[in-house]
């Protein structure tokens, strides 16, 4: 079998998403796993690093780089209570790893553009989430403390 964009050249891969043969010049890998160029713009290179600085800066923030939407909104939740937020930041780097190993399946990872949204947005997210949870502490201790 040949490569499709390069007849004449051997395939040693086989594109995961689309399946045309790939030669070694056409063969992207990602994740462990071979794709064509117009089938990588689709998907990006799990970064555990990425993982870990979402994580850190918004709780759940770290799994929704990975795919776990709902883990992610679990642990945004729960976050104040700062054992969830931990678990999430060491969850996020853990599961990225595998992911980038391809000892797991990429299911679920965004695209590029949401990708690109995190990346732009971690600071938003992290200043919102940082001035919403001081209100609330500040609500509270006024109220346990008396001050209502």
């Amino acid at each position: 079998m040949n490569c499709y964009w390069h007849p004449h050249t051997p395939a040693v891969a086989q594109c995961t998403d689309c399946r045309k043969p790939l030669c070694e010049v056409c063969r992207v890998s990602l994740n462990t796993h071979p794709y064509c160029e117009a089938c990588s713009a689709n998907h990006h290179q799990q970064s555990p690093l990425a993982a870990f600085f979402f994580g850190l800066l918004v709780p759940g923030l770290g799994q929704i780089y990975n795919g776990e939407y709902l883990k992610g909104v679990l642990i945004l939740l729960t976050g104040w209570l700062i054992l969830p937020w931990i678990y999430g930041i060491v969850d996020a780097v853990v599961i990225a790893q595998a992911i980038a190993e391809g000892r797991r399946p990429a299911q679920g990872v965004p695209p590029g553009y949401l990708i690109l949204a995190l990346k732009i947005g971690v600071v938003f997210l992290s200043c919102l989430y940082f001035g919403v949870m001081w209100t609330v502490a500040s609500l509270a201790s006024l109220y346990f403390l008396g001050g209502f």
